[in-house]
């Protein structure tokens, strides 16, 4: 199945949610949004999730570096240009809160 981008970035801000459903399987949530995806496709999007969140991830983790003590990562608008070469259907939203939580993750 080819995803839209509406369930790409449905999937996408599932997978990045904290609280109750941190680092959970997205398959639940997107099934009861979108019921007619199957079970092997439902697993087909959470490893696009889990693939796009662990490139952001180390995409920020590799490019940070520490200038006088404090830790200094890509600006915005680079990491925005880098991701979106790879995975253009990613919408502004999620760009914006994958950016912050690599930004969070990186600093632990």
């Amino acid at each position: 199945m080819n995803f839209s981008e509406e369930i790409l970035n449905t999937a996408l801000e599932m997978s990045m949610e904290f609280g109750e459903n941190w680092l959970r399987p997205i398959h639940e949530r997107i099934h009861k949004k979108y019921p007619d995806i199957s079970s092997e496709d439902l697993d087909k999007l959470n490893s696009i999730c889990k693939k796009v969140n662990q490139f952001a991830n180390n995409y920020i983790y590799k490019g940070g570096s520490v200038i006088n003590g404090e830790i200094e990562f890509v600006n915005f608008n680079q990491f925005k240009k880098d991701i979106l070469l790879k995975y253009s259907w990613i919408s502004e939203n999620n760009l914006s809160y994958l950016y912050s939580q690599s930004c969070y993750y990186a600093r632990k």
